[in-house]
């Protein structure tokens, strides 16, 4: 059985590519011996165009800019995306690459990766194809470029891999084997690949694709959190349904606001250095779309709490801590005089209002 998703295109037309993914590049362009600027021209950017890392831009940029590292490097060297993989972190793949681990089971991450895959642009497909002994979790490339598909192939299956290794399981290896649809660069990096990948890595195969255990699929993620994931989800949905519609600048503020929230990183500051520019510009520009920083932040840990609130059964103490709030006592006074209601009292309501239907 073979489960394709999302919907297939034909050709690299539309193709896009996260602005978060493309800053992670640039932000370590040293690691490559290469300066930003550099990598910028080369790639045809300016910093404009990298303001909102929630956006995609055309695949063709980041062609370039991995065509230029890897013939700016004097021995081009082939192990570049599995080195450059290990400096990632999960906000290089933005919300998704938070959302992704909070998952309840392999599968559930899974299923989340396709649904929400384009927050990451639409540079590839990913399948299932599910045997009696083994599960292909397979990735096609839509770059026609052969150096970019190496580059992609390699470091998304890394990605993978990670998420893999979440699985709460000691018994026995999940993952079989590694397969490449690209050649080997050197025979002698071989070993390198099956160590890396912790299993046989195979080249010149018919798919790119990671080969697992079927069981595999229902086993839960050390990191799974209903409670988070569900949070974060909603954001997620709000991204999707804003990437059909031009932003304006209090939209893209308030997603920054989301994401930086979830990461522990909210501050004035970190969300204007998200958009290149100062805290006063931030907010002179938000001033000038009738909105203010602290209006966007109140809208943002509103909808999170009442979420909070009515769907799950966290306690008061949880709730503050994720919304960034110094202390309980600080959030309830804040939310009493957004809803003139503890947060206990707006529970009980919605309870009471669920009962009597």
């Amino acid at each position: 059985m073979t489960t394709d998703f999302p919907k297939k295109m034909d050709d690299t037309l539309g193709s896009k590519v996260l602005v978060g993914l493309v800053n992670h590049i640039l932000e370590h362009a040293s690691f490559f011996g290469i300066n930003r600027e550099a990598l910028l021209l080369q790639g045809g950017l300016t910093e404009e165009q990298l303001g909102d890392s929630n956006q995609c831009i055309p695949l063709s940029h980041f062609e370039k800019i991995i065509a230029y590292i890897y013939s700016y490097s004097s021995q081009k060297d082939p192990l570049i995306a599995l080195s450059f993989f290990q400096k990632m972190d999960s906000t290089a793949y933005g919300v998704l690459g938070h959302l992704v681990p909070l998952a309840s089971s392999l599968n559930h991450a899974i299923e989340t990766l396709k649904e929400f895959q384009p927050l990451i642009g639409c540079i590839g497909e990913i399948s299932l194809q599910v045997e009696p002994e083994v599960v292909y979790w397979k990735w096609k490339c839509r770059s026609n470029d052969p150096l970019f598909t190496r580059c992609a192939n390699e470091y998304n299956l890394s990605w993978w891999l990670s998420l893999i290794r979440l699985v709460r399981n000691e018994d026995f290896a999940i993952l079989k084997a590694v397969h490449f649809t690209h050649s080997l660069a050197k025979p002698d990096l071989q070993n390198y690949y099956d160590e890396f990948f912790g299993c046989p890595v195979h080249f010149d195969q018919k798919e790119t694709a990671l080969l697992l255990l079927p069981k595999s699929l229902n086993m839960s993620l050390k990191t799974g959190n209903a409670g988070l994931y569900d949070s974060v989800r909603l954001f997620a949905s709000k991204l999707l349904e804003q990437q059909r519609v031009e932003q304006t600048f209090v939209q893209q503020v308030r997603a920054q606001i989301y994401l930086l929230l979830h990461h522990n990183r909210l501050s004035r500051e970190n969300v204007a250095g998200q958009f290149g520019v100062n805290v006063r510009t931030l907010s002179r520009k938000l001033h000038q779309e009738n909105s203010s920083y602290s209006q966007l932040l109140d809208q943002v840990r509103l909808e999170l709490a009442v979420n909070y609130l009515e769907s799950y059964q966290h306690s008061v103490v949880f709730i503050s801590k994720a919304l960034g709030f110094y202390t309980s006592h600080s959030f309830i006074s804040w939310f009493k005089l957004q809803t003139n209601l503890t947060p206990i009292q707006y529970r009980k309501n919605t309870n009471n209002q669920a009962i009597n239907g």
